[in-house]
């Protein structure tokens, strides 16, 4: 049984969502926290704070997959320094972390009928990295 974890950064935000099961049968897995948050983005000590949290929850849930929607790098779209900034915290974990395109996962999950009510709105992108991974 597959057990994983998708990620959206926004902001300063890192917007969880763990799925277990496959993708014809799974559920939403309820962890310590639906979001890790960067209050002040200046503070290293924070920073290290975020880095240390995020590699500890990646220890204890041992996923099967970890995915993280992928932002634009220029353009209108384009993501945040800090987004940029989180995603490299995130990838220095020892396991394999996917960034996974919105076209990507839009394609993948075209046909699949799911239910966005099963998490909360904002974690919405997180939900469907989720899903993403447990399609491949």
């Amino acid at each position: 049984m597959k057990k994983v974890c998708g990620i959206e950064l926004k902001g300063s935000e890192a917007r969880i969502v763990v799925l277990e099961g496959s993708i014809d049968d799974y559920k939403v897995i309820s962890t310590s926290f639906d979001k890790l948050k960067i209050e002040d983005t200046k503070n290293q000590q924070m920073i290290k704070d975020f880095h240390a949290q995020i590699l500890s929850f990646f220890d204890d849930e041992d996923f099967t997959a970890i995915g993280l929607k992928e932002r634009m790098t220029k353009g209108r779209f384009s993501g945040g320094a800090l987004t940029f900034k989180m995603e490299a915290l995130i990838q220095t974990s020892d396991y394999e972390v996917r960034l996974v395109h919105v076209a990507t996962i839009k394609s993948k999950l075209k046909n699949l009928d799911y239910d966005p009510d099963m998490v909360k709105k904002y974690q919405g992108e997180a939900f469907r990295v989720a899903l993403y991974l447990l399609s491949v």
